[in-house]
């Protein structure tokens, strides 16, 4: 009996053992994915910011409206998919200001299934600056993961965009 016990509890601290184990491991591989999804979406951030320029027309807050380079879509407001974003930053919007960011855009049918001799005058502008379908997706994720849908903007997030060594946010103060 005695042998039988022993044999049993051995088993039960080996489960426990292996248990404990696989918790930390899942622990390990979820702390990884969080700073990688950190660390694309500071990169999707950056792009924003100074690649590719978004601020200058949907501005720093992503609100939109009248922004500084013209009338742009309010992306807080938006309900867009992400998928429809991506294709609207890779592919502009026909007859508005919003330029596309894939350099091949219109030199084929991928975006909305014309080519630039089809659009004509509709054709959108030039970006300042090409994204690759990497930089594309960080910058879709950074606005789901802080603008979309998030209604108006507050200090936080004005201090989160531009750091504390700017007074860009000090009117925003309570």
């Amino acid at each position: 009996m005695d042998v039988r016990f022993a044999l049993r509890f051995s088993l039960a601290l080996a489960l426990i053992a292996a248990t404990i184990a696989s918790v930390r491991a899942q622990n390990v591989q979820s702390d990884t994915q969080n700073a990688e999804a950190a660390r694309v979406i500071a990169h999707g951030k950056d792009i924003f910011k100074t690649k590719a320029t978004c601020q200058f027309c949907h501005k720093w807050d992503a609100s939109g409206d009248q922004g500084y380079g013209g009338n742009a879509l309010s992306l807080r407001a938006t309900r867009l998919t992400p998928a429809q974003v991506a294709e609207t930053v890779k592919c502009g919007r026909p007859g508005t200001g919003m330029p596309y960011h894939d350099q091949f855009a219109y030199t084929d049918k991928r975006c909305y299934g014309v080519t630039r001799e089809q659009l004509g005058k509709d054709m959108p502008p030039e970006p300042n600056a090409f994204l690759n379908s990497d930089e594309i997706d960080a910058v879709v994720k950074y606005l789901f993961a802080t603008d979309v849908g998030r209604g108006p903007s507050t200090y936080e997030d004005c201090v989160a965009f531009w750091g504390t060594e700017t007074r860009q946010c000090e009117p925003m103060k309570q």
